[in-house]
């Protein structure tokens, strides 16, 4: 065991787990718990260095936050100070039968992944026992012993990670070189969802490498009825070829956009009548003869105009059949033929925000 500054005083004895151990200390200067974590004998220090360059460079509200670091007496690096996060990790959830929890734990920890990929960095271990909920109820990723920059030319030698949450790229001989890069994070953050929803990973998926594509690994096949998007997403997360799964920032808007489902507004006027659309008005249909005519629709993602009759343009860009109104946008009726004649409506659209 490392010996402490006179800062920390331990409380209760060390645990230990995987390539570690930890002690819960008291911070007495700050006042607060702090988690202080070494590596078992015999254990390269690399992968102490490693989480303390992962959690140096990494700014997230879900990832955990590096303190300190503890020195020896040759000012060797031998331990690091980081943010305690007492309860229970995420398998304490299992089985999630509520849609709005499982949502939001799944918005939540794709904010945390794509947060550390937006840094070039691999998690490498990312599962359920590495994911908890802080005493305000904010995910916290953790764990980062294993995290690598996420270049081209990344490699390990054997399989390196945790069985059921391992691509199938990982899954090697321990005499054979597997390349990775971040979707090796996808891939595990799809299991956890799956281990979420379904309350154990099918055998299927923790057969080394996973026999995909697998039926009892279908999102949209589960007891909870996931959003149509959402569920494809997820499914393309547990993608054999890791070209086809998606990137965490993709995951994270399509999970987001579900939970601000019939939450947004937006509002036109034209020819002095105010005009709404929102939740409880989805369709408005404005006709100006003789310049044409447009049908407004919000379907709860996204509001869209369809031409009716005349020519329509959004941005100046002629609209042909349904399309999807951005979020800064003027809708234009009459063609260019109509010169000072042509009417336009500025199209004003909320921005709500996930609020967890």
């Amino acid at each position: 065991m490392i010996t402490l500054p006179g800062r920390y005083q331990p409380i209760g004895g060390p645990t230990s787990g995987g390539m570690s151990h930890a002690r819960v200390c008291l911070d007495n200067h700050l006042g607060r718990n702090v988690l202080i974590k070494e590596l078992q004998p015999g254990v390269d220090q690399r992968r102490l260095l490693d989480e303390i360059a992962a959690l140096t460079a990494i700014r997230s509200k879900h990832v955990v936050q590096l303190y300190d670091v503890v020195r020896d007496a040759k000012s060797n690096i031998v331990g690091i100070v980081e943010e305690y996060i007492p309860g229970e990790d995420l398998l304490s959830l299992v089985p999630v039968s509520d849609l709005s929890l499982f949502l939001r734990t799944a918005y939540a920890m794709a904010c945390g992944i794509s947060d550390i990929h937006a840094t070039g960095r691999v998690h490498r271990d990312i599962k359920p026992n590495n994911v908890k909920f802080d005493a305000e109820g904010c995910l916290k990723i953790f764990d980062f012993g294993l995290a690598r920059t996420g270049s081209v030319d990344a490699a390990t030698q054997g399989a390196v990670g945790t069985t059921g949450y391992m691509a199938p790229e990982l899954c090697v001989d321990d005499d054979q070189i597997a390349d990775f890069d971040q979707a090796i994070d996808t891939y595990a953050f799809g299991a956890t969802m799956l281990r979420l929803l379904a309350g154990t990973l099918p055998p299927d998926l923790r057969r080394s490498p996973p026999r995909l594509p697998c039926a009892a690994a279908d999102f949209s096949a589960q007891s909870l009825q996931l959003p149509m998007e959402v569920a494809a997403a997820l499914n393309r997360c547990l993608s054999f070829d890791r070209g086809d799964r998606p990137e965490m920032a993709f995951v994270r808007e399509t999970v987001g956009a579900e939970l601000l489902r019939d939450q947004h507004r937006a509002a036109f006027v034209v020819q002095g009548t105010l005009h709404n659309l929102s939740a409880t008005q989805r369709n408005v249909t404005i006709t100006l003869t003789p310049l044409g005519a447009a049908r407004f629709t919000y379907d709860g993602l996204r509001f869209l105009v369809t031409p009716v009759t005349g020519e329509i343009f959004v941005n100046n860009v002629p609209v042909g059949a349904e399309s999807v109104l951005p979020k800064s946008s003027v809708v234009t009726f009459g063609g260019t033929d109509r010169g000072m004649g042509r009417v336009h409506v500025p199209f004003d659209v909320s921005h709500p925000e996930v609020v967890l």
